[in-house]
């Protein structure tokens, strides 16, 4: 016998985004499994956990540092967030223990796989509630699927506006944009067009 264990519902905004194909370079994260649906503009922050400083025995420290970024913003403004594991994990071995009061400013969820840290993508489980009722954003990145990926050596090269001891906050010069087909589940958050233009020139006069 088959029962149904969790059935999770996703607003319909009536958004057709046109298929495209894109330059990897142009990317910041895509994958293959995420959930929402449509385009979130006017994000200019990304908030990531450092990947060298994480340790589950130290993430209910992670999720306070969190809590006191999302303080700091207010009204419309809201950020991206990326971390290693599952978000809002009861048991903080798993991932990042943060309640909802905790991230309620983020507007896009990324979580991050890791060898050291083998567990099922949450989708949003834990507070996906507020996923569903509030359009949010929610990516899984699996590490061993070449299509899923984050481009992390272009955001070291972006000066973070604040560095805590587990997490870098980057303020961008310009928007991220970020665009989910909540058809296929295929989820892209494209760089800053002035920063992709600067690579463009770049690598257009260096005749490579």
């Amino acid at each position: 016998e088959f029962n149904i264990l969790q059935i999770k519902p996703m607003s319909n905004i009536g958004t057709n985004l046109k298929k495209q194909k894109v330059n990897r370079n142009m990317i910041f994260s895509k994958s293959n499994h995420s959930l929402g649906h449509g385009t979130y503009k006017g994000i200019k922050d990304l908030i990531i956990v450092r990947s060298q400083t994480f340790s589950p025995a130290k993430s209910e420290d992670i999720a306070l540092e969190i809590a006191s970024i999302n303080k700091q913003f207010l009204n419309e403004r809201h950020y991206i967030i990326c971390g290693p594991g599952r978000w809002g994990s009861s048991d903080h071995w798993l991932g990042i223990p943060v309640t909802w009061k905790q991230i309620s400013q983020a507007s896009v969820f990324i979580e991050v796989g890791r060898d050291d840290l083998p567990v099922e993508p949450s989708f949003g489980s834990h507070f996906f509630q507020n996923v569903s009722s509030m359009r949010l954003g929610y990516f899984t990145i699996d590490h061993k699927n070449a299509e899923d990926f984050i481009d992390l050596k272009w955001i070291k090269k972006q000066k973070p506006m604040k560095t805590s001891k587990y997490i870098d906050w980057f303020k961008l010069e310009n928007n991220l944009l970020v665009s989910i087909d909540g058809q296929s589940g295929q989820g892209k958050i494209m760089k800053p067009k002035k920063i992709q233009k600067e690579q463009m020139d770049e690598h257009e006069t260096s005749g490579i």
